[in-house]
């Protein structure tokens, strides 16, 4: 054996393939993000078995498996602390992979939006009246409570057959003396039109409200609960699994509505975020 044969043996024994030593990495979408939109956070070069935890400023997150990489969402408020925030997974090996993203300020506008005459019309009393059954219906709607299963397949739909936008998530909505942040998105959508689950999930309430008026609220798990506002008829029960576009109910403008159309909210962990970013999101 000639000596350069012994090196290359000897060097084989204890060479140590490079990949060995390779952390998982971090991605984040969209990129950038702000105020009052979800983020997707993926972590590539890893598995689910692997990662023990996935933190974001401290807040512990569910996570799951999308195409391939175990992924979690983080929900920004939309009155959320512009500013930089850092992503940390633990391994379960003990080891840590951290990274930093920047929460963009969401430009605010605010449109003047009237009370209809069902519910008192453009006074002071029916605003106030409007305001304290909002936060009454608020506290049955931040009551409702995520299971810890993912009960979604794959991408998330749109709501309705020909989504058009009317009215986008964000802006304030000056009535009398009160700003109220529209945290949802209107879609387009006449009399009657069929309303779909935007994904499978279990419903965890289908009843009628002053303000929101019929109203159906899907668990998707894992956090993520959607909310049909507004319907003329509701054609599921609470408890019911419904899957990716089954008819939820019927469009229409009961409630809070001047005239016909579908109120979509997403909330995620408690947090309303853009329901048509988040759908966007599974573009990635």
């Amino acid at each position: 054996m000639t000596f350069q044969k012994q090196i290359l043996i000897i060097g084989s024994l204890f060479a140590v393939p490079l990949f060995a030593f390779a952390l998982p990495t971090i991605s984040t979408f969209p990129s950038p993000v702000e105020q009052g939109q979800a983020l997707m956070i993926k972590i590539s070069g890893a598995t689910l078995n692997d990662i023990a935890k996935i933190y974001v400023d401290g807040k512990s997150l569910w996570f799951f498996n999308y195409n391939g990489s175990p992924t979690a969402f983080y929900a920004i408020d939309l009155n959320a602390e512009p500013g930089e925030k850092k992503i940390r997974v633990l391994m379960e090996d003990g080891s840590e992979v951290e990274k930093t993203f920047m929460i963009n300020e969401r430009q605010k506008i605010e449109a003047p939006l009237g009370i209809p005459d069902k519910l008192g019309g453009n006074t002071p009393e029916a605003a106030t009246s409007l305001v304290t059954n909002l936060g009454n219906e608020n506290s049955v709607i931040n009551s409702l409570l995520s299971t810890n299963k993912k009960f979604w397949t794959e991408s998330f739909r749109y709501p309705l057959k020909y989504p058009t936008v009317t009215d986008s998530y964000g802006y304030l909505r000056k009535t009398g003396y009160y700003s109220i942040p529209h945290k949802g998105t209107d879609f387009r959508a006449p009399e009657g039109y069929r309303v779909y689950a935007i994904n499978r999930g279990v419903v965890k309430l289908a009843r009628t409200f002053t303000i929101y008026g019929k109203t159906v609220a899907v668990d998707h798990g894992l956090g993520v609960i959607s909310y049909y506002m507004h319907l003329s008829r509701i054609d599921v029960k609470e408890g019911q699994t419904v899957g990716k576009g089954q008819v939820l109910g019927l469009s229409g403008k009961t409630g809070y509505a001047e005239s016909p159309h579908l109120h979509l909210s997403v909330k995620i962990n408690g947090i309303s975020i853009d329901p048509n970013k988040f759908i966007s999101l599974f573009q990635y």
